[in-house]
C-alpha cells in the first residue's frame, strides 16, 4: 500500500501537471521506494514538541521564522503563530476561504493566497486581517514580504507586488507561460531590500528589482534536452541559496549550478547535472541536494566536486536538505525525518514524525531543532537528543 502512495506522490512531484499516470510507474521496480534500512543508530533525534495548526498542507504550504515565533497555514483556511520554543500558540485564525499557500512573513504582516486567486494580508502581532487583493491567478508560491510591498509569483508564472500599506497593485512582471510545469515546492527569497529571486520556467532564475520590478539579472540550470515535450520540463525548484557571494540553486532534469556575484555582473563557477523537485541547501563550504530519486549528495562549493553522496533512501520521496549543527536532515514519505553525519554522510539516526503521511512542506530550521509541517495538519519542532 505505501509503494502505490509514494507512486502517486511522485507523479505529483515529478510529472507534468497536464499529464495523467499513464502507467508511468507501474511493474517498473526501479521506483518502488526502499524499506527502512537497519543500522547502528550514532545520534537519537526527538519530538521536542508537536501543534495541531490545521487541516492538510500540501504544496505551497511552508512554515517560515520570525523572531521568535513560526507562522504557518494550511488548506483549510487556518493561519497560527506559535511560540517557536515550546508550540505554545501565540494566535489563530480561521480565514473564510480554502488557501493555496503561505506563509510570507515581514514588515509587520503574513502573507497567504487562495485557492479562488486572492492574496490575503494579516497583521503579525495578532492575527487581524489588514486587506485582501485579488492575483492574477491562483498562487501555489508563498508569497514574499519586504521593502513595502507583499511579492506574489502566481502558477501562470506572473510576479505581482501589492502595496504593504493598503494591498494596492505596485508593478508586475510577465513572460511568456510554458505549456507544462512542476507542481512541486518553489519558494521566492529576498536577498536585499531592493532585489527578490524568482523562478521563471524553462530552468531560470531572475534577480527582480522590488521597486519596480524590472529584471536585474538572469541566471541559467538547465535547458531542454530533448524532442518530447516532458523534455522541456526543466522548472527551478526549492529555494535559491544565497551565501557570501554565491547564489546557488537547482531544476528538475537539469543542474545544480552557483553563481558569483562579482564586480563584473554574475558569473557562472560551476554546474553539476542533478534533477529535483525539492531544491538545496547550503552552507560556507558546501551546496546539498536531495535529487529526485531519493539520492542525497554534497557538493564542494568552491568547485562543485562531489563530497559524498548516498541512495540509502532511494524513491522515499524525500523534502529539501536541510544542515542542522553537524548533520543534513531530510524527511520522506512515510513522515520520517532521516539524519546524516555531515563530514561523512553516514546515517545516524531516524524518528518518526507522528503522521505516516508524506511530509511534502519544506523544513525549517531553527536554533534549537528542525520543523517539518506535516501531512495532517501538525508542526513538529524535532532534534537530536
Amino acid at each position: 500500500m505505501k509503494a502505490q502512495t509514494l507512486k502517486r506522490f511522485a507523479l505529483t512531484v515529478g510529472a507534468v501537471l497536464s499529464l495523467s499516470a499513464c502507467g508511468m510507474f507501474s511493474n517498473d521496480s526501479r521506483y518502488e521506494p526502499v524499506d527502512l534500512t537497519e543500522y547502528t543508530a550514532t545520534v537519537q533525534p526527538g519530538v521536542i514538541w508537536s501543534s495541531a495548526i490545521g487541516s492538510g498542507s500540501g504544496y505551497g504550504f511552508a512554515p517560515a521564522l520570525s523572531a521568535n515565533s513560526v507562522f504557518a497555514a494550511t488548506p483549510d483556511g487556518s493561519v497560527v503563530r506559535l511560540n517557536a520554543a515550546t508550540g505554545a500558540t501565540e494566535w489563530r485564525v480561521k480565514l473564510d476561504k480554502e488557501l493555496a499557500g503561505g506563509v510570507g512573513v515581514g514588515e509587520g504582516l503574513v502573507a497567504v493566497t487562495t485557492r479562488d486567486g486572492f492574496v490575503i494580508v494579516l497583521d503579525e502581532a495578532n492575527g487581524q486581517k489588514r486587506w485582501e487583493s485579488r492575483t492574477s491567478t491562483i498562487a501555489r508560491t508563498p508569497p514574499v514580504v519586504g521593502n513595502g510591498v507583499v511579492i506574489v509569483r502566481a502558477d501562470d508564472f506572473r510576479v505581482q507586488a501589492y502595496k504593504v500599506a493598503d494591498g494596492s497593485l505596485s508593478w508586475s512582471y510577465v513572460r511568456t507561460n510554458p505549456d507544462l510545469s512542476l507542481k512541486t515546492n518553489t519558494r521566492m527569497l529576498l536577498v536585499d531590500a531592493q532585489t527578490v529571486l524568482v523562478a521563471v520556467p524553462t530552468g531560470r532564475l531572475v534577480a527582480i528589482n522590488t521597486s519596480n520590478g524590472r529584471v536585474m539579472q538572469e541566471m541559467f540550470s538547465a535547458v531542454a534536452k530533448g524532442p518530447m515535450d516532458l523534455d522541456s520540463v526543466t522548472d527551478v525548484v526549492g529555494q535559491p541559496v544565497v551565501y557570501g557571494n554565491d547564489i546557488c540553486f537547482a531544476s528538475y532534469q537539469g543542474n545544480v549550478v552557483c553563481y558569483q556575484i562579482t564586480h563584473q555582473g554574475l558569473v557562472r563557477r560551476w554546474s553539476q547535472p542533478f534533477s529535483t523537485s525539492v531544491g538545496v541547501d547550503g552552507t560556507a563550504n558546501a551546496v546539498i541536494g536531495a535529487a529526485i530519486d531519493g539520492t542525497v549528495e554534497v557538493f564542494a562549493r568552491q568547485d562543485g566536486s562531489v563530497v559524498w553522496k548516498d541512495q540509502t533512501l532511494k524513491n522515499r520521496g524525500l523534502t529539501n536538505p536541510v544542515v542542522f549543527n553537524n548533520h543534513v536532515v531530510v524527511a520522506d514519505y512515510e513522515g520520517y525525518a532521516h539524519f546524516y553525519d555531515f563530514n561523512t554522510g553516514k546515517l545516524e539516526g531516524r524518528v518518526s514524525l507522528g503522521d505516516s503521511d508524506p511530509v511534502v512542506s519544506p523544513l525549517l530550521v531553527t536554533s534549537v531543532g528542525v520543523i517539518a509541517q506535516t501531512g495532517d495538519g501538525k508542526l513538529v519542532l524535532f532534534g537530536v537528543k
